[in-house]
């Protein structure tokens, strides 16, 4: 099931970031997630980082746990037409299950209704992100050839285009 991010399943679900996403810590996801629930409070952040709009969806397992999640966000200088996909993540023992196509798919259809012509993202060149990498792929979103070096890791910046 997928559930808008609350202030009660925050912490789960950045637990999950830092398992998933452990070169970058959970300092960046942690900021974004309590942003997007309480943006008058993180202002200054958003400002920061001219994102002007920031919302985080899980996906809740039967059992309650948070077993996935996808954000949307938009930055100033394209907010009119470009959603960003934001800390999307499956835990790994819940992979291969169509939880991520779920979640992925819900984003795109979020981007759509409201009327954005462009999903983008990035992600990384570390190899525990190839299975994303083909489901980005599968769901017709474009390799572009943009690539950077962020954080302090071996890993290029990859960024993806999906287009409306």
């Amino acid at each position: 099931m997928i559930k808008s991010l609350t202030t009660e399943t925050s912490e789960e679900a950045i637990n999950l970031l830092d398992l998933v996403f452990v070169d970058q810590g959970n300092e960046p996801a942690r900021i974004a997630f309590l942003a997007s629930l309480d943006p008058e409070q993180y202002k200054e952040f958003l400002l920061g980082v001219k994102i002007t709009e920031l919302r985080y969806w899980l996906t809740i397992d039967d059992s309650g746990k948070v077993v996935g999640t996808t954000g949307l966000y938009c930055y100033e200088i394209d907010k009119e037409e470009t959603y960003w996909l934001g800390w999307f993540c499956v835990h790994p023992n819940a992979r291969n299950q169509g939880i991520g196509t779920r979640l992925l798919q819900f984003s795109i259809e979020e981007a759509k209704k409201h009327g954005k012509k462009f999903l983008r993202l990035y992600t990384s060149t570390d190899p525990n992100e190839s299975d994303a990498h083909k489901l980005y792929e599968k769901h017709k979103f474009i390799k572009l050839p943009k690539k950077e070096s962020w954080f302090d890791t071996e890993f290029e910046i990859l960024f993806y285009e999906l287009r409306f």
